[in-house]
């Protein structure tokens, strides 16, 4: 099966995942801060992110590892030492997880408030599960199977939905979201690691181990959890920490929170497309390092097809969209709203260029960006969030994303001489300013169902119109979004692949 067919079945089923996780979570948000109000969901979002944080740092630097090694040995065809890094990366996890639980547990029993102890220890509970299943969700990634991930994840956040539904009905409050998240990790993990479980077992017992196996592989974890403890101050929200600690209004967690949580909406294609092309990465790493810098540079190419349009319009209707789904009484996150889409832009791009960089054990340079990036974020957010709150953070949040991406491509482009199309970007950011000027311009003059509506259906017809005049697509566009296209189902992927083929002049 050739990478682009490869990257593309892997690109539909974690899509599949994440449209379904992107749906229950954003019912399922919305009922929390509709029932809760600004300050309980601003301290239910403080405790959570702590544990987040926690099982990040847990759950990364074994199970990074785990999908790095085990990849570049089934790429060579040797599943016998990928069997053997599996077991090995799981039993050492599973011990890390219990001392991550067992810690965290003692501190949220000894400093939490009250009313919220038993709800903050029932979401430290699901650190355990989590991590332990993050080892067999890379593996699956490791074989670009990523259908295996995909009905525990279904299964689980629909049990997530279905505890948020009860919670909402009989008025469990807090303690009721705490049930649901350690419901929704304690069913992925049955569902998720017994059938990868099983069927490592089933490969060769047999393995080389080269004698430098060992040391690249503690090198490696190492560097990836100190990247990964780095890259939480950078990607993952942790100005709530400083929001918790110097805005006097809680409501301000809430109002970043949500936010940040519509704009991490956006990134679901690059993150589908991403990882996708990232699994790819690491096979190819294996097979020929050599087209590397090839594989790389499409994927930028298509993040920036797909994701630039996406935000510049979404910030022109996010206010009326926060509005619709939240409520009036998050008008105060109107404008932090508003400015996140573009803020969060640039971590669209990091997902290639970062598989890159690890694929060639090179994730110094990963960890290089995301202290820089990491110094920017919490200078620029601890000076503004004491006057600004939640636009403050989202500000810092935004300029370490772009100097992390900015680095990290700097640095590909030097030591791999990855080519990147820049002028077709600079066609597709004019051409998505404008189309976000239109949506702007027809919502603010409507309600937020029509403004919607009409101003999202007008840029649209400014998008495509000026792809089509621009000559944005190229010949071979067609056959590798057509190969996507051609994947859905057959209602939608006639009128797509007319569509492409009218783009590209073809």
């Amino acid at each position: 099966m050739t990478n682009t067919r490869t990257i593309a079945r892997n690109a539909s089923w974690y899509g599949l995942e994440n449209i379904i996780n992107i749906v229950v979570t954003v019912f399922s948000s919305i009922a929390i801060a509709r029932t809760l109000g600004p300050s309980k969901t601003g301290y239910i979002i403080y405790v959570s992110f702590i544990v987040g944080v926690v099982s990040c740092l847990g759950g990364f630097g074994i199970p990074a590892t785990t999908r790095k090694y085990m990849a570049e040995f089934l790429g060579k065809g040797d599943r016998g030492t990928a069997r053997f890094i599996y077991f090995r990366t799981l039993l050492l996890q599973t011990g890390l997880a219990t001392l991550a639980t067992g810690g965290l547990l003692f501190w949220v029993l000894s400093h939490a408030p009250g009313e919220y102890k038993l709800a903050s220890a029932l979401i430290v509970l699901s650190i355990w599960p989590g991590m332990v299943n993050s080892i067999s969700a890379q593996a699956n990634v490791a074989t670009e199977d990523l259908f295996a991930n995909l009905p525990p994840s279904v299964v689980s956040i629909l049990t997530y939905f279905v505890m948020i539904a009860l919670t909402v009905v009989f008025k469990w409050g807090v303690i009721g979201i705490g049930a649901a998240q350690l419901c929704m990790r304690a069913v992925d993990f049955l569902l998720r690691v017994f059938p990868t479980f099983k069927r490592a077992l089933g490969w060769e017992t047999c393995h080389l181990y080269p004698y430098e196996l060992r040391t690249r592989m503690m090198s490696f974890a190492w560097q990836s959890l100190v990247s990964m403890s780095v890259a939480l101050i950078v990607w993952n929200r942790s100005e709530v920490i400083l929001l918790g600690k110097f805005c006097k209004d809680i409501r301000q967690v809430a109002y970043y929170s949500i936010a940040f949580s519509m704009s991490d909406m956006l990134l679901f294609s690059a993150t589908i497309f991403g990882s996708a092309a990232g699994a790819t990465i690491f096979a190819q790493y294996g097979r020929d390092k050599s087209r590397l810098p090839e594989i790389t540079s499409a994927a930028f190419r298509y993040l920036a097809l797909s994701s630039i349009p996406l935000h510049f319009i979404a910030t022109a209707l996010a206010a009326p969209a926060l509005l619709l789904i939240y409520g009036h009484q998050y008008a105060g996150a109107a404008m932090v709203a508003t400015v996140a889409p573009l803020l969060c832009m640039p971590k669209a791009f990091a997902g290639p260029v970062q598989s890159l960089l690890e694929s060639n054990e090179r994730q110094r340079f990963v960890i290089m960006a995301t202290v820089v990036a990491g110094i920017v974020d919490i200078s620029v957010a601890w000076s503004l969030i004491p006057a600004f709150g939640a636009v403050g953070a989202c500000i810092g949040s935004g300029a370490a994303q772009a100097t992390a991406v900015v680095i990290m491509w700097a640095v590909g482009i030097r030591l791999y001489k990855v080519k990147l199309p820049w002028l077709q970007v600079a066609k597709i950011t004019f051409i998505s300013v404008l189309a976000a000027l239109a949506a702007y311009f027809i919502a603010m003059h409507l309600s937020p169902v029509w403004g919607i509506l009409c101003g999202g259906t007008a840029s649209l017809i400014v998008l495509f119109g000026l792809i089509y005049l621009m000559r944005v697509l190229e010949p071979e566009d067609r056959f590798r979004l057509g190969t996507v296209a051609r994947m859905l189902p057959k209602q939608i992927a006639t009128p797509a692949d007319t569509l492409l083929g009218v783009l590209a002049r073809l």
